[in-house]
């Protein structure tokens, strides 16, 4: 189950402050630390789930040329649920989850280009995988995305930003690479940049992620993972 871009985090904030700044052609890295919360519906009778627990650490690399921009972020982390989890599915079955550890590692491959000022629009190849504690059953979604961001400056140093980026479908594999169902997936990021020197940056905010999965068997999962986060950029000029 999976889900940035709905996809897009990291590397959008990162990729607004160095458009902000002027940076003709630079390398930027970013470190990010998100307290989480997934919460949703396996689609049946009091199937409902909150993890207790949950938060991920990202890293990510970014280049900028002018209006132009690409890079990778990776994320991982791990969410405990005391009672009803997510399900498992395969191609023929579901399984029931409940008590259960899930770890959550996400890869987002992500270029964009400022069509406008302060607008850009982003393509963005993300893959998802959730590996249960209980079983070690692994399953992944992975999907082509799309979106836009923006940023307003506030001040000197203070940048306001924003991004929506959607995955219109995707495929749901298990860890044999079989197909187990189809997917979408959309997310939202608000959040703020603070210059703290000329080459380096804090971020923070609160991004939305939802997710519809649809499986072989006929059944649905609905789930949302929520998040505040803090982060740190260091830029290196070219």
């Amino acid at each position: 189950m999976c889900h940035k871009k709905l996809m897009m985090c990291g590397l959008v904030s990162t990729a607004l402050w160095m458009h902000t700044a002027a940076a003709d052609e630079r390398i930027t890295l970013g470190v990010k630390l998100l307290g989480a919360g997934w919460s949703g519906d396996n689609g049946g009778v009091s199937s409902s789930f909150n993890s207790t627990e949950g938060g991920q650490l990202a890293f990510s690399a970014s280049y900028t040329l002018e209006k132009f921009y690409a890079g990778i972020s990776l994320q991982s982390g791990n969410y405990k649920f005391d009672g009803t989890a997510p399900d498992q599915f395969t191609p023929s079955t579901r399984v029931s989850s409940s008590n259960v550890e899930i770890e959550q590692r996400e890869m987002d491959l992500l270029a964009g280009y400022y069509f406008w000022d302060t607008v850009s629009l982003f393509v963005d190849i993300k893959g998802v995988s959730n590996t249960w504690s209980s079983s070690s059953y692994k399953q992944n979604f992975g999907g082509i995305g799309f979106g836009a961001s923006g940023y307003m400056p506030i001040n000197a140093d203070w940048t306001g930003y924003g991004s929506v980026g959607f995955i219109g479908r995707g495929e749901i594999k298990d860890e044999d690479k079989v197909k187990v169902g189809d997917g979408s997936s959309g997310a939202l990021e608000i959040g703020a940049v603070y210059r703290m020197a000329p080459n380096s940056t804090l971020n923070m905010g609160v991004k939305f992620r939802n997710y519809r999965l649809e499986y072989l068997t006929n059944s649905t999962q609905d789930y949302s993972i929520n998040a505040l986060f803090v982060g740190y950029n260091h830029e290196f000029a070219l």
